[in-house]
């Protein structure tokens, strides 16, 4: 189990879906300018989350996660404030209608995020799997779906869908569905054919386009971009359950993970792919599909880890001279010239540097007191890029002069780009940005949190730890672990 215990409150609780990750920055911000006042407080206090949901992520959760499960995921959703127990008490009542786990039922009901089920079901889920409601028995879905209308046997009929979803409440509902708005009749003996034909024509063949294809592409979402294990270790997992049909149960992240999604199945010690639409769609195909795409993926980025600069010597090589006796001639006029104008050229250069000092210390003082450096940054992102742009422009030119108050709002603006190109996995680029804010700044703790993140993170921490093993400085990584 990952210790979320020794983890930044706002990192556990952007983990769980409940805040944004501009939340977490502008609650940082107000805790650096007062310290004593807690993360949790500031969060209260803005009206994002309620004082329950802070104490038990910040009090609760850490002794939660040392002591089996024994609760089911309804309790602790209810001690984090999330449901009420009213609302729990509606849930079991329609679970036992559909046979949909409690946490599944919530987010439809729009009643939690998916990803705070997903973060809730990673730690306290081991109950709610076993739990598990069986499908309603074949008679209450024959009479619910007038199967009996549509088939000359029935009982082989659903036989025959249950071959196809394993008994998955909401696959098996949704083939029924389609059956019973179907205005074919069934007969005897033809039930897996027909069965067949409309599986591969309504949910496997193009299924993206299909009526459950949000569904599954939801699936495949969590499977690629899974925060918990890296991707290509679930899918490594998966396929080769996919190939021995069953594999031997083992305690690892990853098998829970591929359980915890629905993939898999594990029965008498056993691991098997859940049902055979989820076999036919996530196919071996589709498997090495994804692991091919992945390690593309994966190497584009070291290419860019060990991209070297070019060889300065090699650049400032100039081309070799032929007419080596012009070239004499016209050095030796060059020389004279200099020689006559160069009292000329350091007169007029300490009148100019003169002149600079005084333009600088001018323009810092302007610039200080300019919309950049007093304002409240811009919310709009083409905004705040105008804003970095300009400050760093002035930021080279004045070099030491440049302003305290303009320093600081370009520290702002940088970890919010970092923060950008982060979303756009350019989690590359957003590194360097970061390692580009001093120890001293009041932004550093910020771009030491989103380090941390990247660094800590199942699919990018690979990268992020090999590229600043290369790099000589970064004070916001300063006491990060290295690799060998």
């Amino acid at each position: 189990m990952e210790n979320v215990v020794i983890k930044p409150l706002g990192q556990v609780l952007e983990q769980a879906g409940l805040i944004s990750d501009m939340q977490i920055l502008t609650a940082l911000e107000i805790q650096s300018e007062h310290n004593k006042v807690k993360f949790g407080t500031i969060l209260v206090k803005q009206g994002i989350l309620k004082q329950k949901t802070i104490n038990f992520f910040a009090e609760q959760l850490p002794e939660l996660l040392q002591q089996p499960t024994t609760q089911p995921l309804g309790y602790y959703l209810q001690e984090a404030a999330l449901i009420d127990a009213q609302q729990i008490e509606t849930l079991l009542e329609e679970q036992k209608q559909t046979g949909i786990l409690l946490g599944e039922l919530a987010v439809e009901e729009g009643l939690l995020r998916e990803k705070t089920l997903n973060f809730f079901l990673k730690y306290f889920g081991q109950k709610e799997k076993k739990v598990k409601l069986l499908p309603p028995s074949q008679q209450e879905i024959i009479k619910s779906f007038n199967l009996e209308t549509k088939a000359a046997s029935p009982s082989h009929l659903l036989q025959e869908v249950f071959f196809w979803t394993g008994g998955h409440p909401l696959l098996t509902r949704k083939i029924c569905e389609i059956i019973s708005n179907s205005n074919d009749f069934i007969l005897t003996g033809i039930e897996p054919i027909w069965v067949d034909k409309l599986v591969q024509d309504h949910l496997v063949s193009d299924w993206e386009t299909k009526v459950l294809g949000e569904y599954f592409k939801t699936i495949q979402k969590h499977l690629l971009q899974n925060q918990t294990c890296l991707p290509k270790n679930l899918l490594k997992l998966y396929s080769q359950i996919l190939q021995q049909q069953e594999v031997y149960s083992n305690q690892s992240q990853e098998k829970d993970e591929l359980i915890n999604l629905g993939l898999l199945i594990e029965q008498e010690n056993q691991l098997k792919v859940a049902n055979r639409i989820y076999q036919s769609i996530f196919n071996l195909d589709w498997v090495e599909k994804q692991l091919s795409a992945l390690e593309k993926k994966s190497q584009i980025t070291v290419n860019k880890v060990k991209k070297t600069t070019p060889d300065i010597k090699q650049a400032l090589t100039t081309t070799e001279i032929k007419n080596e006796p012009l070239t004499k001639i016209a050095a030796w006029i060059s020389a004279l010239g200099l020689l006559l104008i160069s009292p000329l050229v350091i007169f007029f250069n300490n009148s100019q540097y003169k002149f600079s000092q005084e333009n600088d210390s001018l323009d810092s003082q302007s610039l200080s007191s300019s919309t950049f450096c007093i304002e409240p940054i811009p919310a709009e992102e083409i905004t705040q890029e105008n804003w970095r742009s300009r400050l760093e422009q002035e930021q080279q030119r004045l070099q030491e002069k440049f302003p305290d108050n303009c320093q600081s709002n370009l520290d702002k603006l940088i970890v919010l780009n970092a923060i950008e190109l982060g979303k756009e996995n350019r989690v590359i680029d957003g590194i360097n940005s970061l390692c580009k804010i001093r120890a001293t700044s009041k932004s550093f703790n910020e771009a030491k949190f989103w380090l941390s993140r990247w660094y800590d993170s199942a699919y990018w921490g690979e990268e992020t730890q090999l590229y600043l093993n290369s790099m000589s400085n970064c004070p916001a990584a300063k006491n990060f672990p290295q690799n060998p």
